[in-house]
């Protein structure tokens, strides 16, 4: 989902109505939103789950040579929703 496509969802809901997130598709847990990141890289494995690298990290920090943290500075930004817990 992009961001545009979240705000036209939220447009329809009570501005005042906490943010909880479902851990996974099954239900098995649920946690109130903590903050968005909106400075981060997706890497998908499959269609349903990857990596995600916060650009404010180093090459080190990431565990990437500096040509590999290059190549994933220039790619598309995520928007990342952290649980509290």
């Amino acid at each position: 989902m992009k961001v545009k496509e979240l705000m036209k969802k939220l447009e329809l809901e009570d501005p005042e109505s906490e943010v909880i997130l479902q851990k996974d598709a099954e239900g098995n847990g649920y946690s109130p939103l903590y903050g968005v990141d909106g400075y981060c890289v997706y890497e998908p494995y499959n269609s349903w789950s990857g990596d995600v690298f916060s650009l404010n990290w180093s090459a080190d920090d990431a565990m990437k040579t500096e040509s590999e943290w290059s190549e994933i500075h220039a790619k598309p930004r995520c928007v990342v929703l952290h649980p509290t817990h």
